[in-house]
């Protein structure tokens, strides 16, 4: 990033420790992405309406070999796009969030985001069976990131922003700002901090009303009226939680199979996608998109139950491989739909169940919990989508029975650490270990250190003592060494009163290789920097801190922050 003098930049730069500028950087990341999301959603909804009329996701009115075609189509678009793109702009979605959160320092390059919104646009209005949520998402924290780099945010407080992006994404895209919150801290922060709260709440609500301003009402799934269950629908919700644990079991598996399909061609693993899609639509129109209207429609008790297994085994298998096989789409909108046509057969067919739309609440909920490890963001949704508390306690138990299931049962992990793995990343989830890989050594580092190389000579040797700053970094050959300012200034002065002896002489008890530095080309984490210090007996470590120049981190420091109340500012 270049470097600016606005007053823009200088007031949000400083100082990193105050709230006052985090929460006004949330609520300009609510501004930004609520403008995305209506840039977005938009395009899309004109995509949509020129395919299915005033209801946007009625695929079931498509003749039959639009329902064939359309996800091919999609899938040679998608291809073109890829084709276009150079490789390095082409991961997306939100796992990328997290794995740039964890590995990337929080940094989300500008063509990444780019291209989400484009692959999102073709992949949403083509039919393919994926959601909005993940590319909003991505979209949301890209424009976070780039604020935070633009203002000099240190990497925890980026990771902070990012929260922001993702919870007004969320909230702008769907109008549940709760539901954003949530879902920001427990699925891409994995944290809840009450720094946090402030920033990603401002974000959240400014996105809402932002977006609420320009789009007029735009919740896609309406406001439910349900008679809700009492303490002696407790059995029955247990066995729909375990019913919901066993679906979730079962996506985790198809997700594994498509994404391990022995097909390396990114094109025909595209294309395969769009042929099952399109082939399944065939026979069962509403797989399609992101499902909504089904949703909605199941919600209101308008399908029988027969009809929801159908849809439910036929969009297992269409998500699944649209996930599996890499069509660049989020995975909550399908994964939504699956809860709620499982929770509304569980509502048909257990005994004692009271009614079965509420039963598809609780399912979307269950699911949602289940496969993203999210039971609060869950809950949430049900809240927001039920406007009653009292639908907590039902919700609760089945979102609580299917996490049994699916994560202690069965011991699946999150769906996104499975598609983090598969592409070799292993995703810290310890807590302590994940805030050490989320932290970073410049946001230690020191500057009041000078620098003096043995082989220049004593050219600069009085510059250096005049400074009397608390540590000399000694630079011999390829090696640098850390020396207190004070054995430094001795041990130049004896080598000054004695004349038969060097200034490398005079030194030379000073660089041993305990006070011997790692000079780092770029920034590393707390966690990494921790494992290398239980190898290497070393003192510090040096490395680039962005326009502040070098940067020195003492084991000291490094031992103080984590063993005090000495904050990292």
């Amino acid at each position: 990033m270049k470097p600016t003098s606005s007053k823009f930049h200088r007031f949000f730069a400083g100082p990193s420790h105050s709230l006052l500028p985090l929460v006004l950087l949330g609520g300009v990341i609510g501004i930004l992405s609520g403008l995305v999301m209506f840039g977005f959603l938009s395009l899309l909804n004109m995509t949509l309406g020129w395919l299915n009329g005033a209801n946007l996701e009625d695929f079931e009115s498509l003749s039959p070999w639009w329902r064939l075609g359309l996800p091919v189509l999609g899938s040679l678009l998608l291809i073109l796009l890829y084709r276009l793109t150079p490789v390095s702009g082409q991961t997306v979605g939100l796992a990328y969030v997290l794995e740039r959160l964890q590995f990337g320092r929080g940094q989300l390059p500008a063509a990444n985001t780019a291209f989400q919104f484009m692959a999102a646009l073709i992949a949403l209005g083509t039919g393919h069976s994926v959601g909005r949520e993940g590319p909003a998402v991505h979209m949301g924290a890209g424009i976070a990131s780039l604020l935070g780099q633009y203002t000099d945010r240190p990497p925890s407080q980026l990771r902070l922003l990012i929260g922001c992006g993702t919870a007004a994404a969320i909230s702008a895209a769907f109008n549940t700002p709760l539901a954003g919150v949530l879902f920001a801290m427990e699925v891409v922060l994995m944290e809840y901090s009450l720094l946090g709260f402030a920033p990603i709440i401002a974000a959240a609500i400014t996105a809402s009303a932002f977006s609420g301003a320009l789009l007029g009402p735009h919740s896609v799934l309406q406001p439910v009226r349900l008679s809700l269950a009492g303490y002696g629908d407790i059995p029955s919700l247990l066995l729909t939680g375990l019913w919901m644990g066993l679906v979730a079991v079962l996506f985790h598996y198809l997700v594994r199979l498509f994404l391990r399909f022995p097909l390396n061609s990114r094109a025909a693993r595209l294309l395969l996608a769009g042929v099952i899609t399109g082939g399944l639509a065939l026979f069962v129109p509403q797989i399609l998109g992101s499902g909504y209207d089904t949703i909605n429609a199941t919600l209101d008790n308008q399908l029988p139950w027969l009809l929801l297994l159908l849809i439910l085994g036929a969009k297992l298998i269409a998500t699944a491989a649209a996930i599996g096989l890499g069509v660049p789409g989020g995975q909550i909108a399908p994964m939504l739909m699956l809860g709620v046509c499982a929770g509304g057969v569980a509502g048909a067919l257990v005994p004692g169940a009271s009614e079965p739309g509420l039963y598809a609440l609780l399912g979307m909920a269950a699911m949602m919990g289940a496969v993203l490890h999210a039971p609060l963001a869950a809950l949430a949704t049900v809240l927001e989508l039920s406007l009653s508390a009292e639908a907590m306690f039902p919700a609760m138990t089945v979102v609580l029975s299917a996490n049994l299931v699916c994560q202690h049962g069965f011991r699946q992990p999150s769906l996104l650490l499975t598609l983090l793995k598969e592409r070799g990343r292993l995703l810290q989830t310890h807590p302590l270990r994940t805030a050490l890989a989320q932290r970073y050594l410049s946001e230690l580092a020191s500057f009041r250190f000078t620098e003096f190389d043995i082989e220049q000579g004593d050219n600069n040797l009085d510059a250096v003592l005049e400074q009397k700053l608390p540590w000399v970094v000694v630079r011999q050959s390829e090696h640098c060494y850390l020396v207190e300012e004070e054995a430094f200034a001795e041990a130049c002065l004896t080598c000054r009163q004695q004349e038969d002896q060097t200034l490398l002489q005079a030194l030379a008890p000073l660089l041993s290789d305990r006070r011997q530095l790692i000079e780092l080309t770029e920034d590393a984490s707390l966690l990494t920097a921790l494992k290398t210090l239980q190898q290497e007996e070393t003192a510090g470590f040096l490395l680039p801190v962005g326009r502040q120049g070098l940067g020195l981190v003492t084991r000291r420091r490094l031992v103080t922050m984590l063993t005090t109340d000495d904050p990292i500012h």
